[in-house]
């Protein structure tokens, strides 16, 4: 079992100060300082700055703070929720790479179908549990800046660093609402609690919060130091940074490519030298996704691929998100002709709702009896286990390939079964950490940066796309193989499941409307149907504008 973080322990068994939100109540502050007596802060300061910054983190971990059943978000399933889990629904069910079979659950089919509307109540959650999370980073903000922790003078600069690693988590809550909502709402810390938050332009809402990133990663110097396990730190920061800038001509209408490949040359120089061929990236793709991939956290005892993790555990931070919704999800033991098991995942869940599109399956090379040499497509469940690779029925779970990627298995440095290490088969809640931004990632933007906006040199892009490749034991490129559509195919490859994709078709072109088409697009099975431009981001949810006053996003 990994080492937790004292203040996620602590704070599974105590919540510091105890309030929940609702979700049709947004404008409300999360937490309340003002509900306890300043005696109470001062018997200790830095315990309750600690609790009510583990309340920031964890808000991204679990569901809620009692238990799996628990959540922040009163209303509909505690589980879907679930920060990671909310996000993922969006960003990837909607898109080429992951079909969803349990069409019965409200609400899904119609992301699944990419048919839109303001009343989707997959949505609404999505969006209120990331407005949830930053107003919980907005209120410990208030209150360190407030004074009312009653800190000495000694405690000051760790409250300073806090406040750091606060704004960065608000500002990936942010990037997907930029992201996802386009002309979504901005609050911060500077704005008195119980304030609705405003709606601004999606330029302008970009400008501020990369702005905002950039002061922050500023004032941490020039030096990557890493954080203890479960935080973020300055690489975290500039890694987020780099997500931004490669959006940045979708999210602002300017791009900034150079400064995307700027940051990124950066964090890459950090990491070389170590790893595979000297890269910095883990020798084993499987064991990033294991239950023991925490070693690959900052200052996790291996190298340092996973720059952001979120941590998840089957004893302390347990959840029906994360690493365990992946598992659960995309597993089934009890579809005929499937030979699945729970020995593929070693985890005691499965929910036999989720498996690949046939253009996510397509994009990986399979002999005729199933078999890939793509090292990211070695534990899936294909043609040899007894599933089809096309998948156009909308219930069957057999019909399409099972991308198996994250496990409960523990990995020795190589992707081999580490015994010695292993949690219990029988466990209902996995391990593995999930991940939001790993180094494989960071090499894959600074190419796209180098092709795109002709920043850098193709020589070093190349490379980067070579060391990923390379990785996963398969033949590396040329330069006349560095095109804008291979390096999208290759970070579906690489990136799968991992809350990239509809972000890269929609700034590639080809999400919405009829550039690219999969099957489901346009509730259409086979080749799917385009669908109309302004689907590239999401309508606001109508209960947000009925309460908030806001505009509805163009086309909804």
């Amino acid at each position: 079992m990994k080492s937790l973080n004292k203040f996620f322990i602590a704070l599974g068994l105590v919540a510091s100060l105890g309030l929940t939100s609702c979700v049709d109540d947004l404008d409300n502050p999360v937490i309340d300082p003002n509900d306890m007596t300043p005696d109470v802060f001062a018997q200790d300061p830095k315990g309750y700055m600690d609790r009510v910054l583990a309340e920031c983190y964890q808000s991204l971990a679990t569901s809620g703070y009692n238990g799996p059943g628990s959540s922040i978000i009163s209303g509909g399933d505690a589980g879907a929720n679930s920060f990671t889990r909310a996000v993922f629904v969006c960003n990837e069910l909607t898109t080429d790479e992951f079909a969803w079979k349990q069409f019965g659950d409200a609400g899904q089919y119609e992301l699944a179908t990419m048919q839109f509307a303001a009343d989707n109540g997959v949505m609404y959650t999505t969006y209120s549990r990331i407005y949830t999370c930053i107003a919980l980073c907005n209120e410990f903000l208030r209150t360190v800046e407030g004074g009312k922790f009653y800190l000495t003078e000694d405690l000051m600069p760790i409250a300073e660093e806090y406040k750091k690693q606060v704004k960065v988590l608000r500002g990936l809550c942010y990037f997907y609402a930029i992201d996802m909502f386009g002309n979504a709402g901005y609050q911060d810390e500077t704005m008195p609690a119980g304030t609705a938050p405003e709606q601004w332009n999606r330029a302008d809402l970009y400008n501020k919060v990369v702005s905002g990133l950039e002061e922050v990663s500023t004032s941490w110097g020039e030096t990557y130091n890493a954080p203890a396990y479960g935080y973020v730190g300055k690489e975290a920061c500039d890694a987020l940074l780099a997500k931004f800038y490669l959006n940045a001509e979708v999210f602002s209408g300017v791009p900034a490519y150079d400064k995307c490949w700027a940051i990124c040359d950066k964090i890459i120089k950090h990491h070389q030298g170590a790893g595979f061929n000297g890269s910095g990236l883990a020798d084993s793709y499987i064991a990033l996704f294991g239950a023991n991939n925490d070693e690959y956290m900052p200052e996790g005892g291996r190298v340092n691929e996973i720059i952001w993790g979120i941590p998840q555990d089957g004893d302390h931070l347990q959840n029906y998100g994360g690493s365990t919704f992946y598992i659960a999800a995309g597993s089934s033991t009890s579809t005929p002709g499937l030979n699945m098991t729970n020995a593929v995942t070693n985890l005691n869940a499965s929910w036999t709702c989720m498996n690949a599109r046939t253009q996510l399956s397509e994009r990986f090379d399979w002999d005729d009896a199933g078999n890939s040499m793509d090292a990211r497509a070695s534990l899936w469940m294909t043609k040899k286990d007894g599933a089809n690779i096309e998948n156009t029925s909308i219930t069957n779970f057999a019909d399409g390939y099972v991308p198996v990627k994250y496990t409960n298995y523990a990995y020795d440095e190589f992707g081999n079964v580490d015994s010695e290490k292993n949690p219990p088969a029988s466990n209902a809640f996995a391990d593995a950490d999930w991940t939001v931004i790993r180094l494989a990632e960071i090499y894959l933007t600074a190419a796209e940066a180098a092709v795109l906006g002709g920043v850098g040199d193709r020589a070093s892009a190349l490379e980067y796309v070579n060391y990923v490749r390379e990785r996963a034991w398969i033949e590396p490129w040329n330069l006349a193989q560095l095109t804008a559509d291979n390096i999208l195919d290759e970070r579906s490859r690489e990136l799968y499941g991992e809350n990239c994709r509809r972000t890269d078709l929609v700034r590639h072109n080809k999400y919405a409307g009829g550039n690219y088409n999969w099957n489901w697009k346009g509730n259409v099975a086979e080749g799917g149907a385009p669908t109309p431009a302004h689907m590239n981001i999401f309508p606001i949810p109508s209960t947000v504008i009925s309460f908030q006053g806001y505009k509805q996003n163009p086309g909804y």
